[in-house]
């Protein structure tokens, strides 16, 4: 029953998906990429326009491809957080069962002694 019930917990447990969040930021960062991309063709179009207002929209389209940049350099920083929370789950819990494996260990030699 113990077995089950331990079972069961594991079964149910949430677990976070490091693969599925890396994916879906990686997603994120070709989005925003593409958009820079975008604006900035439309900047260099805008900015052979001999008038006032074509250098303005340029200089905007110049922002705002720097701001899709700045936004895909944070989506890569989260990613890096991402994969960096999971590593240490891992060795946390490697810790913790070397731990559980030395006690053993110390218990079967103790029993192993005592006879």
């Amino acid at each position: 029953m113990k077995h089950i019930k331990i079972l069961e917990e594991f079964l149910t447990e949430k677990k976070p998906n490091v693969k599925k969040n890396v994916k879906s930021i990686n997603k994120k960062i070709g989005k925003q990429i593409k958009k820079a991309e975008g604006f900035a063709a439309k900047s260099k179009e805008d900015s052979q326009g001999p008038e006032v207002k074509d250098k303005m929209s340029a200089s905007l389209n110049r922002m705002k491809m720097q701001l899709a940049q700045i936004e895909a350099q944070k989506q890569s920083v989260k990613k890096n957080i991402e994969i960096q929370k999971a590593q240490v789950r891992t060795a946390k819990k490697k810790d913790k069962a070397n731990d559980k494996i030395e006690k053993k260990a110390d218990d079967t030699k103790e029993v192993d002694n005592t006879k």
